[in-house]
């Protein structure tokens, strides 16, 4: 895994932010080589500073992270995109905007999915920094036109696969990969470290060890495919505490 990327995902929430120091020292320690930092609404704040600097400091690259499930109408997305980046802190975007969370997704995924797709393709016609999408690998089976069309609007996405072993991972992914590697974009596969309902969905009961154990078996079952760009962590609070 030394030669596979990592990024992990950071949300800094205003009541309790991560601690900087920690959070590099555990960049470090993972080798993690990108991290998708969130900026609120208002844009980054004194503890978004921190946080970028102490990971900048260890040679960490550094995105803005944010996004709703409303943002697939007006221009929510890129009031929020041109706050984040107004102060040149950042490397990329990182959009995480989700419509399929939203309580009204039945019988309107067509519509939220091409919203989704135009606001991607907004943010970036707005900004010189790429632009990466996170998305649910099974909409590529449910929807494949409309999950081709983000993709194709993005510069590169992060699936979230959201399972606890390697052939799972790669099951999940394995339409979503197709597709994206069809518009020629590059993606990371994401795993979760955050309890779940369904314990199958994170590594939060399983630790440290088996994390790196099915990360490295997934690494190398797609170590020869050009578009992959290495694994993704969600999220870096939870990763920090998870058990050996």
């Amino acid at each position: 895994m030394a030669s596979t990327a990592r990024a992990m995902w950071v949300w800094v929430q205003e009541s309790a932010p991560p601690d900087p120091a920690a959070l590099a020292a555990h960049a470090a320690q993972q080798r993690v080589t990108e991290a998708f930092v969130s900026v609120p609404w208002g844009g980054p704040t004194p503890a978004t500073h921190q946080c970028v600097a102490a990971l900048r400091a260890r040679g960490v690259r550094v995105s803005a992270l944010g996004g709703d499930p409303s943002w697939t109408t007006g221009t929510d997305a890129l009031t929020w995109m041109q706050r984040a980046t107004a102060a040149f802190l950042f490397d990329g975007v990182h959009l995480d905007i989700e419509p399929w969370t939203r309580r009204d997704w039945p019988g309107r995924e067509q519509e939220l999915l091409a919203g989704l797709a135009r606001t991607v393709k907004d943010v970036a016609a707005r900004t010189s920094l790429p632009v990466e999408v996170d998305l649910s690998p099974w909409i590529a089976d449910a929807h494949p036109a409309a999950f081709a069309e983000v993709v194709r609007r993005a510069d590169a996405v992060a699936l979230m696969a959201y399972r606890d072993r390697a052939p799972d991972i790669l099951g999940l992914s394995a339409t979503a990969r197709q597709l994206i590697g069809q518009a020629r974009k590059p993606y990371r596969i994401g795993v979760d470290t955050l309890p779940a309902a369904e314990p199958r969905e994170t590594f939060a009961d399983d630790g440290r060890a088996v994390l790196e154990r099915e990360l490295a078996a997934v690494a190398g079952q797609l170590g020869g495919d050009a578009r992959f760009a290495g694994v993704a962590v969600h999220d870096a609070a939870s990763w920090m505490t998870l058990g050996a």
